[in-house]
């Protein structure tokens, strides 16, 4: 939580310090990119660069490394500095190239951006023979859900989001998905028999917001990175799929545009991938599609909170939900809830008001356009950073395996279906 929170500091700072010593107006490519990171390109790959693109990100990249060790250092791990920092050092590089090859153009359209690169990359760098000689890489790489709470505190939205979109949006999104999301837990743990903790990684991803809602939930119940590793995967591959078949079918079945907007923002995964899907067929549907993933994500902390709590009173059954006989009823515990309770639902409590405050007095400004980028472009590099470590840490042949073994793609593909049907209801009964 303190990292995150540190991290939007930085993010505040920038923004104030970074326009206010610009001599003339901030262009909007400066605004854009205030938090130094690689720009769209085209055709020549360095146009994704300028100088101040270019020296920023090695400056900031070594803020954050410093920021990352000295955390370490302060809960008393054991590994050296230089193994920390050489660590570091490797993740941000693959960081950077996935954040590069995710803003080419054609390649950012087609849903490819840094967070399935960041994986991919991982997991090639983790899977290479000989990769166990690289123990800084191992070491930093093993503190990958660490890096994920860092993001997740920076998802941060302003609290008047939610009055400004309206009723149809939060029907919508915190009725649609919820609904979706317990179908699928159902199925999974009572028709297909499968393990907890993988049905409700895998029906969250399918049903919330992909990549970021598995980290944030899977930080609750404990998940293994391997567990996270495979059901990302698979969602980040089928979430590429369903971004241009349900922007074409609802073309096809000429869908007016805020039902197609509002069905594609609450049942395709990952924001870049409903932006993407919803500018296919108008800029209307764009913006409400839009508005509608933010209310989605904007429930994130809450999703996480309902999670421990139900998570902490399962704790006396066993993962297939009947009681086991040999062990005692667990009374509830708040203090055994505030020990899992995740911390980075306070964090972002935290960003949402303080930027609830700052937004409102600065609105019209570059600042005030410039902040949520900023805080945004943050959460975006310790995301590309946490899913290059886990890719490292994921045994390509084990995750094959487990993808078919353990039925989590049967599960996938089910809870997706249920979400699907269930926002496109949804959006014509409210829209």
């Amino acid at each position: 939580m303190w990292i995150g929170l540190l991290s939007f500091g930085l993010a505040v700072a920038l923004v104030f310090v970074v326009l206010k010593v610009e001599d003339s107006p901030p262009k909007e490519m400066r605004i854009r990119y205030l938090i130094p990171q690689p720009m769209v390109w085209s055709k020549n790959p360095i146009d994704a660069w300028d100088v101040y693109g270019g020296v920023g990100t090695i400056l900031l990249l070594n803020v954050l490394g410093f920021i990352y060790i000295v955390s370490c250092l302060a809960v008393g791990k054991e590994y050296p500095i230089r193994i920390l920092a050489g660590g570091f050092a490797y993740l941000s590089i693959v960081a950077t190239f996935a954040f590069w090859l995710g803003r080419q153009q054609f390649l950012s359209k087609q849903g490819l951006g840094y967070a399935i690169w960041s994986l991919v990359f991982g997991m090639i760098l983790g899977n290479l023979p000989g990769h166990e000689r690289f123990k800084a890489l191992h070491a930093t790489a093993n503190d990958g859900e660490f890096m994920i709470k860092c993001s997740l505190v920076l998802l941060a939205v302003e609290f008047s989001v939610l009055a400004q979109v309206g009723w149809p949006a939060l029907v919508g999104a915190w009725i649609g998905s919820p609904l979706a999301l317990i179908l699928s837990i159902l199925i999974g743990s009572y028709i297909f028999r499968m393990e907890l903790a993988s049905t409700v990684l895998i029906s969250v991803g399918a049903t919330w917001c992909g990549a970021s809602a598995m980290s944030a939930v899977g930080s609750v119940i404990g998940s293994k990175p391997k567990d996270l590793s495979l059901c990302i995967s698979i969602v980040s591959a089928a979430t590429v799929f369903f971004t241009f078949a349900q922007a074409y079918l609802a073309i096809g079945l000429n869908m007016p545009n805020d039902v197609a907007g509002a069905w594609i923002g609450g049942s395709i995964d990952q924001t870049g991938n409903v932006v993407a899907s919803a500018s296919i067929i108008s800029d209307r549907a764009t913006e409400v599609a839009g508005i509608v993933k933010i209310v989605l994500n904007s429930a994130l902390g809450i999703l996480a909170t309902v999670v421990a709590i139900w998570w902490q009173t399962r704790q006396n059954k066993d993962d297939t939900g009947t009681t086991d006989p040999e062990r005692k009823k667990q009374t509830f515990s708040w203090l055994y809830l505030w020990d899992k309770f995740p911390k980075f639902v306070i964090g972002y409590v935290i960003c949402s008001a303080l930027l609830s405050v700052i937004l409102p007095r600065i609105q019209g400004t570059p600042e005030g356009e410039a902040l949520p980028l900023a805080v945004t472009s943050l959460n975006h590099w310790w995301f590309a950073l946490s899913f290059v470590a886990i890719g490292v840490t994921t045994n390509l042949r084990d995750l094959w395996e487990a993808a078919f073994r353990n039925g989590v793609v049967k599960l996938y593909l089910v809870a997706n279906t249920l979400d699907i049907l269930i926002s496109l209801g949804l959006a014509y009964l409210v829209f």
